[in-house]
């Protein structure tokens, strides 16, 4: 049924595989990471760290869903030949990853191209996972609806957990997100890993945002204003930035394998630190 559904779409939308690979990868959380980066770096620290909240919460608990539900992907010959897809089917995480995004946006920012946007931006997403092969319609289906879930809960939620969360200082807090982080990873540890994928690179992330998070803080408090209203200082940030982050990514890659969970967690936990600590530091220092 899934072949038929996966040629139907070709045929309905013939010589379109590589764009729709193209599509799938954007909507991969690396890309959704990068975005979040750039708007911590240039517009509003605040926007982005909520957001990010919201994003971790998402890939955790499709990372978990998809453990517990165990589903395969569908048959990979019906795979585009690029695909090479990690974990489980079910739920889609692109889908719900990508709903959990543009739908926050969508209703922090409240214009009408930002609606258009966020509609074209996850129907293309899920589409394309069913387009090159490597997921169910019905993981795609699911992914939007526990993505539509998320946004909803965060926004009648973020008001009553503004006011408990007010009560503690921001820095315990985020000493408990990287204590849930260590402990998931740990559990993570000890449990059958799902095909081709560990818990190490969202561990890691959580870890290193939250470690960050607190040191950028207590010795950084960069602003997302640039010296003296010239804009093109914002645009080297995001330039440079983004160089240094994927360069620290490439240099520590082979060092610190994907294989070994433990491995990949304190690698993506120090690409995590470098994005939301180390480089504010330097382009503050700098001046940039």
């Amino acid at each position: 049924m899934q072949i038929e559904i996966t040629n139907f779409l070709k045929e309905l939308l013939p010589g379109l595989d590589d764009f729709f690979f193209l599509i799938s990868q954007i909507g991969g959380e690396i890309f959704l990471i990068v975005l979040l980066l750039v708007l911590y770096w240039t517009h509003n620290k605040k926007d982005a760290v909520l957001a990010s909240y919201i994003l971790i919460t998402a890939i955790i608990s499709n990372f978990w869903l998809k453990l517990v539900i165990a589903n395969e992907r569908p048959p990979s010959s019906s795979w585009h030949p690029s695909a090479d897809p990690p974990n489980y089917s079910t739920p889609s995480g692109h889908a719900q990853n990508s709903v959990t995004f543009y739908g926050w946006f969508t209703a922090r920012i409240k214009t009408w191209w930002m609606v258009i946007i966020a509609i074209i931006m996850t129907m293309l997403i899920g589409i394309s996972r069913v387009y090159i092969g490597v997921h169910f319609l019905g993981d795609v289906l699911l992914g939007w609806g526990i993505g539509l879930i998320t946004v909803l809960l965060c926004i009648y939620l973020e008001e009553p957990a503004r006011n408990f969360l007010s009560r503690y200082e921001t820095e315990s807090l985020l000493l408990v997100l990287m204590t849930i982080g260590f402990l998931m990873t740990l559990l993570a540890a000890v449990l059958p890993p799902p095909p081709n994928d560990n818990f190490g690179a969202i561990g890691g992330l959580t870890i290193g945002f939250a470690l960050g998070l607190i040191l950028e803080t207590r010795f950084v408090d960069f602003s997302n204003e640039p010296y003296d209203g010239q804009k093109w200082r914002l645009v080297l940030r995001v330039l440079f930035g983004l160089v240094f982050v994927i360069g620290v990514m490439a240099v520590l890659e082979p060092i610190l394998p994907s294989e070994e969970i433990w491995l990949r967690t304190i690698r993506y936990s120090l690409i995590a630190l470098t994005g939301v600590f180390v480089w504010p530091a330097i382009f503050k220092r700098v001046k940039l």
